[in-house]
């Protein structure tokens, strides 16, 4: 793939952003027909064939925009990037995933750890690391309060720091990641004994298993951390402050998250639209309307979402909202594809089949990751409703 010299403005308003990209893609059209899908392949595979296209959207500047100048952005709203996935998706590309980790955690590192943040994201968006997210643990998941990996702060011969050990599971793209973001106790203090640290994967004692998923491929991983010793400076904000960085951190994981996958929702309805039998397509009228309504609901409440995220605003439960409709559209219209699609699903052996029916084992864990649709309910009824709290 050739190199592409930077075209991106951070100045331009949206118009005119919007414009410079749908020009630059039909540019490198050529190029890009790698990418008109996800590929289907395991997760090593997965990050070698996106790699370049990071790479080369990094070097014409696109996904630098939004972030600031200081940790090797180009400055600008970071709505100029979601801009950028709603026309990469309307073009009929697969925008990577792995950038969308970034859009998770790289808001916590600026706002919290800005030198980690200057080090580290601009080799991320670039491609040339992966991060993953160390929260979950088998007796505490969706209940973060509750997680007993602990960080023992040190003084020792390594300098000061912090001694890791426990036990971490769903982390997603953690048998290709360098860096994970763990949320570990530093104190027996409730929440208020929480810290966030910065882990290199490749330190001693660290032990990555991948959890070979539905989909056949290792999407998540447990990480054993074994008396790991992480420098004070790979602290993310104050020490014991951990639960303000993972509630800052997960309003991204369900806001910013969501807006990029309702833009390649939209290109998957056209594609079920496309794959389908008229005759069958004629009979799933209704399932294709509902899907296509709940991917609209996603987009109506994730774009104001964006801009609120933008301007600093802290979401609260309010983030449940996104979090909850992002579940329900994953899950109908994969569901919705799986009947109109039908049998093509279950038992052809075509790349578009095989890619459905990942798609399909996937979202069965959108109503999961990032919170509990569960517990997200009893945060709407409770906090934003003022229901009664359930027995």
């Amino acid at each position: 793939m050739t190199s592409s010299p930077q075209i991106a403005d951070p100045h331009a308003d949206l118009p005119a952003l919007r414009v410079a990209i749908r020009t630059w893609l039909r540019d490198h059209e050529a190029e890009l027909q790698p990418y008109r899908h996800e590929i289907v392949g395991d997760i090593p595979q997965m990050y070698t064939h996106v790699r370049p296209l990071q790479r080369m959207l990094c070097e014409a500047g696109w996904t630098r925009l939004g972030w600031p100048v200081e940790v090797g952005g180009l400055g600008g709203s970071a709505v100029m990037r979601a801009e950028l996935m709603e026309e990469f998706a309307a073009a009929g590309y697969a925008f990577p995933d792995l950038l969308a980790t970034i859009e998770i955690m790289g808001p916590m590192l600026v706002k919290y750890a800005p030198e980690l943040a200057a080090q580290h994201l601009p080799a991320a968006i670039a491609g040339d690391e992966v991060w993953c997210q160390g929260f979950s643990e088998p007796e505490a998941g969706s209940d973060l309060g509750g997680l007993r990996c602990k960080a023992v702060p040190t003084d020792g011969p390594n300098g000061p720091g912090f001694v890791l050990s426990g036990q971490k599971m769903w982390s997603s793209y953690g048998s290709i990641s360098k860096r994970c973001c763990v949320l570990a106790r530093t104190n027996d203090n409730g929440h208020r004994g929480l810290s966030m640290l910065w882990v290199d994967l490749d330190s001693p004692g660290v032990t990555m298993v991948p959890t070979m998923c539905e989909t056949h491929r290792d999407d998540v991983s447990e990480l054993f951390f074994d008396d790991v010793f992480v420098p004070l400076d790979r602290l993310v904000g104050p020490e014991g402050a951990g639960w303000e960085v993972v509630m800052y951190l997960l309003q991204y994981e369900r806001g910013a998250y969501a807006w990029k996958r309702q833009a390649e929702m939209h290109t998957h309805l056209q594609e079920v639209l496309h794959q389908a039998d008229p005759v069958a397509a004629a009979a799933h009228t209704t399932a294709i309307g509902e899907a296509y309504l709940a991917i609209f609901a996603l987009r109506s409440q994730a774009g104001p979402t964006l801009g609120l995220l933008d301007s600093g605003a802290a979401l609260g439960p309010g983030i449940s909202v996104d979090k909850l409709l992002l579940g329900v559209a994953e899950q109908t219209i994969t569901d919705t594809a799986r009947n109109v699609l039908w049998p093509a699903l279950e038992l052809d052996d075509t790349e578009a089949a095989e890619r459905w029916r990942r798609r399909w084992s996937y979202t069965r864990i959108t109503t999961i990751y990032g919170g509990a649709a569960e517990v997200q309910r009893d945060l709407v009824a409770e906090r934003l409703l003022g229901l009664p709290r359930g027995k």
